[in-house]
């Protein structure tokens, strides 16, 4: 005949090992031993008594606690034969042990009482006269054993019944709390935390590029356009200078042909200071030049440091977009064991309840 255990396994689907396994081998042995203590709880009183157990009570031993047992009979040694002990209140003990009371007990006419769940003999119990107790026989059944020794072989169909309700309880109770789910959830949260840190490191560099394009526009919109304006001041100034310079040359060109060398020396002499002047004016108008062509090669180095700056946030975007598919590929895991698990705890529900009928059907036909 198949164990327990293999039978349990047969009705519910569930793997049962010694650990790691919902339920363990020891939550079914606590399963089946509390199925066989309810089928014998649920039997009539009649049938109770043929599965009872006697308790031994004496000098060493003078009490019995019940555990929740219907007791059947006390008995209790007078050194002759064994006196049936009478039911009696607590509350009354004390009259009981009065020997002028009416309900005073006797060797031959004992009595016992039950308090806080501890049965209690009157007189108490020696060695040399003993007390017996029937209390019913619950017994311990292991999930490896197949049959139950002094237990009704019509009700034993009905532990199995009772601890694979039970084991389905424990299953249905260990899906919520799935550690493959729980891995995969924080390990989305860890890829959106690591996100939001990697979405601060864009906003810096983006933050700072913006700045350097303001330094930059600051660069060309002031700097250079200084520049152009002095630039545009000396070309004027060399135009006026070489128009003055020509004036000079032309007029010495005439003083020279009148045989005015004094004049045209002077004359000469006043366009070369022009033309000094003109100089001057280029150099002047060459320096503004350098420092747009300055201005413009440091704009350039902004665009170089901006786009530095680009091509990094672009790269903390692309590592954005690895997280999030990091996480996507979590949380489609997370509803692929959901639904796993959804599938396995609808069916786990819909088997409970029917072996949930069988059994119930099968106590009240026991309880009959």
């Amino acid at each position: 005949m198949a164990t327990f255990q293999v039978q349990v396994t047969g009705l519910t689907g569930i793997t049962i090992s010694s650990s790691g396994t919902s339920p363990t081998e020891a939550q079914l042995t606590q399963f089946l031993t509390d199925g066989a203590k309810e089928v014998l709880n649920s039997m009539p009183r009649s049938r109770q008594e043929m599965f009872t157990t006697s308790n031994t009570l004496n000098g060493s031993t003078t009490t019995l606690t019940l555990l929740g047992s219907e007791v059947f009979s006390v008995t209790r040694a007078d050194g002759t034969i064994n006196q049936p002990c009478r039911k009696i209140p607590a509350k009354l003990s004390g009259r009981a042990l009065d020997s002028s009371d009416m309900i005073a007990v006797s060797v031959t006419d004992p009595a016992y009482y039950i308090e806080n769940n501890i049965l209690k003999i009157i007189p108490t119990p020696t060695n040399d006269n003993d007390a017996h107790v029937e209390t019913l026989a619950y017994p311990a059944v292991a999930y490896s054993e197949s049959t139950v020794a002094k237990f009704p072989d019509d009700g034993e169909y009905l532990i199995p019944l009772y601890a694979s309700i039970k084991s389905l309880q424990n299953a249905l109770s260990s899906k919520s709390g799935n550690s493959d789910i729980a891995t995969a959830l924080t390990a989305i949260n860890t890829e959106l935390d690591e996100t939001q840190a990697i979405c601060d490191l864009v906003s810096n560099a983006v933050g700072v590029a913006v700045t350097q394009l303001a330094e930059a526009a600051v660069q060309v919109d002031a700097d250079v356009d200084t520049a152009l304006v002095a630039i545009n001041t000396a070309a004027d100034r060399v135009n006026t200078a070489v128009i003055l310079a020509n004036t000079q040359f032309d007029s010495a060109v005439t003083s020279n042909t009148a045989e005015d060398i004094e004049l045209a020396s002077s004359q000469v002499n006043a366009g070369n200071g022009f033309l000094s002047e003109a100089t001057s004016s280029a150099n002047e108008a060459q320096t503004y030049a350098n420092e747009v062509s300055a201005r413009i090669s440091q704009v350039s180095g902004y665009n170089q440091v901006i786009g530095g700056y680009l091509n990094a946030a672009q790269g903390y975007a692309n590592e954005i977009q690895t997280k999030i598919q990091i996480a996507q590929g979590y949380g489609n895991e997370v509803t692929a064991r959901l639904n796993v698990i959804s599938t396995e705890y609808s069916w786990m529900e819909k088997q409970q309840a029917k072996l949930q009928s069988d059994y119930e059907k099968g106590l009240a036909q026991l309880a009959r």
